[in-house]
């Protein structure tokens, strides 16, 4: 295991890394809910990415975890972890053992979470946020030779629970303190939608008015901007950017609306208990949870086991919350959500699809209809749909005035939801490419611009 960072936190350089240190390596990080990724150009090459070997195959996408093994960890040692798809290898190996937490970007407006103990340490949101972007820098030396003291961060328009201006900024200063701690000495931010914006015009050969549409995990952004040809070292002018938006809703909630609708029945939502004469409902509160990522490590607690014991005692179907604690106990969250996303990724090009989850006590094998999906998802899509009228709107341009639309993020391939975009503003105007990737190209080309 590679060397963890030291009690004090913020003493990266103790670990063997160059704090600060220069390279003509031009750095952009997009740092999903889901999944990162990582680009960056040397000189005057092309974009490169960082691979990374998942289970024997290699991906570019760096899940946005981080696993925590209690049997690594001792009292006076730096706490032990691992990351991304490292995370995920040492999570199955363990057989469910320790604690993986996922999904941190959501919780960057939250200021009422405390600290979580890791075997002997206490582990704060902001630490755990530093120790993810130890282990990409960490890579970058590894895969390219280079430790470059500058990054290229990206951020959404609206960050996951914002209520305004304030917590948005909250969240960006988090985030560029983490970078720091983890040895970047300089960290300036982009909006997504203006970094997959960089990317996509290095194609045109004209001027345009573009919509770009980012679907991440935790958010749906818009950037409405004047896009064109232009040198390599030019960059964007405020005044190209003729309006942003976005709404918290994205592709976690659309898996979240699947558990919820499809596995938490078999679990024992909507079922009942007795106590004291009286029949109550089954807290919602459980399978709330059980369906996001970044609530899940929240039913590990000492109080949830215990309610959930006691409401197994009484319930009117106790084998159904039999099934609950057993996904809980034995931390098949993270296979439950992988059964999900299978599902969702084959309604994409299917009306109707096997849902198939089986372990231990619980077992599901259900059939689901395209329509079905499209109906539990129904209030998200219309959120996103409110978000784009919104945004163009407020920049007093209707989709006839649009010239493209980029779509960027696995979302844009839900059907349902590209049928909102082609009926504003018809099949010819939508494109993509690269949707899963080209964020992280934006941020690396925007990054050998500033300090090119």
């Amino acid at each position: 295991m590679e060397a963890a960072l030291p009690c004090a936190w913020a003493a990266v350089s103790s670990a063997g890394y160059r704090v600060g240190e220069d390279s003509t390596a031009h750095v952009g990080i997009d740092f999903g809910t889901s999944n990162s990724a990582l680009a960056l150009t040397q000189g005057a090459s092309a974009v490169e990415f960082l691979d990374f070997s998942l289970l024997g195959a290699s991906t570019r996408s760096y899940r946005s975890l981080l696993f925590f093994d209690p049997d690594e960890q001792e009292v006076r040692l730096p706490i032990q972890f691992h990351a991304g798809v490292e995370a995920i290898e040492a999570y199955l190996e363990a057989m469910g053992e320790g604690r993986l937490v996922q999904s941190f970007k959501t919780h960057l407006t939250t200021t009422s979470l405390g600290r979580t103990s890791i075997g002997h340490h206490a582990v704060s949101l902001d630490q755990m946020l530093t120790l993810f972007f130890f282990r990409l820098r960490r890579h970058l030396e590894q895969q390219r030779g280079v430790s470059p003291g500058r990054v290229m961060l990206g951020r959404p328009v609206r960050f996951a629970g914002s209520e305004g201006p304030e917590a948005d900024a909250l969240a960006e200063q988090r985030l560029k303190e983490a970078a720091e701690q983890a040895g970047f000495a300089e960290v300036r931010f982009e909006l997504e939608p203006i970094a997959a914006a960089y990317h996509y015009e290095r194609a045109l050969t004209r001027p345009e008015l573009a919509l770009v549409a980012d679907f991440g995990g935790g958010t749906t952004d818009f950037c409405l901007m004047r896009l064109g040809p232009r040198p390599d070292s030019a960059s964007h002018r405020k005044d190209d950017i003729v309006a942003t938006g976005g709404v918290g809703v994205a592709g976690d909630d659309l898996d979240a609306a699947i558990i919820e609708h499809l596995v938490c029945p078999h679990l024992g939502r909507g079922t009942s208990y007795v106590e004291m004469g009286r029949e109550l409902a089954i807290p919602r509160s459980y399978y709330y949870k059980l369906a996001r990522w970044h609530h899940l490590s929240f039913l590990k607690g000492r109080r949830t086991r215990a309610e959930l014991e006691r409401l197994h005692r009484l319930a009117t179907k106790p084998n159904a919350i039999a099934g609950l604690i057993h996904v809980i106990d034995n931390n098949q969250g993270f296979h439950l959500h992988k059964a999900v996303e299978r599902l969702k990724i084959s309604l994409l090009s299917e009306l109707r699809s096997q849902f198939s989850y089986e372990d231990g006590p619980v077992q599901i094998d259900v059939a689901v209809q395209r329509e079905s999906f499209e109906g539990w998802i129904a209030d998200h899509v219309a959120a996103i749909a409110a978000a784009l009228d919104n945004t163009l709107a407020e920049a007093g341009v209707g989709p006839a005035d649009v010239d493209r639309v980029f779509m960027t993020g696995g979302t844009a391939f839900v059907p349902v939801v590209r049928r909102e975009f082609e009926r504003r503003f018809g099949v010819d105007k939508l494109m993509g490419g690269d949707e899963l990737m080209s964020i992280a190209s934006g941020l690396a080309l925007h990054a050998s611009r500033t300090w090119g």
